[in-house]
């Protein structure tokens, strides 16, 4: 029989994601360095995004931990983040989560739910 999990345990694999995502297609410039040191940049769309990163489809081969910098295109705002999760591979892309090393939702221009409401 297998133990159930303690109740901290349990409410992380609740409570994984930090902030409610949102589907938004924002174009970001990705720049990154290489296996070899080499750097690189393309232009990348967002799949969902929240206050702690997103989730973007990426052409270049990037690897989990890697870090990247990512340029909002409509705000021109900088913002630091690592890769965290590699998914789905689409024809030419991969889906690759990004997280920020803090909060940050003025990124996306993204705004808190009004106290006393819940985030969906």
């Amino acid at each position: 029989m297998r133990p159930e999990p303690s109740e901290l345990e349990a409410s992380k694999i609740r409570d994984r994601r930090r902030s409610r995502r949102a589907p938004l297609d924002i174009s970001v410039y990705v720049y990154g360095h290489g296996p070899g040191t080499e750097p690189f940049h393309e232009e990348a769309h967002t799949l969902n995004v929240n206050a702690n990163g997103a989730l973007l489809l990426l052409s270049v081969p990037v690897y989990q931990g890697q870090r990247l910098l990512l340029t909002n295109q409509i705000t021109q705002q900088d913002q630091d983040c690592r890769v965290v999760f590699l998914g789905t591979q689409h024809s030419r892309t991969v889906e690759t989560g990004v997280a920020f090393p803090q909060t940050n939702p003025e990124f996306w221009q993204m705004h808190s739910p009004p106290e006393g409401k819940p985030a969906a």
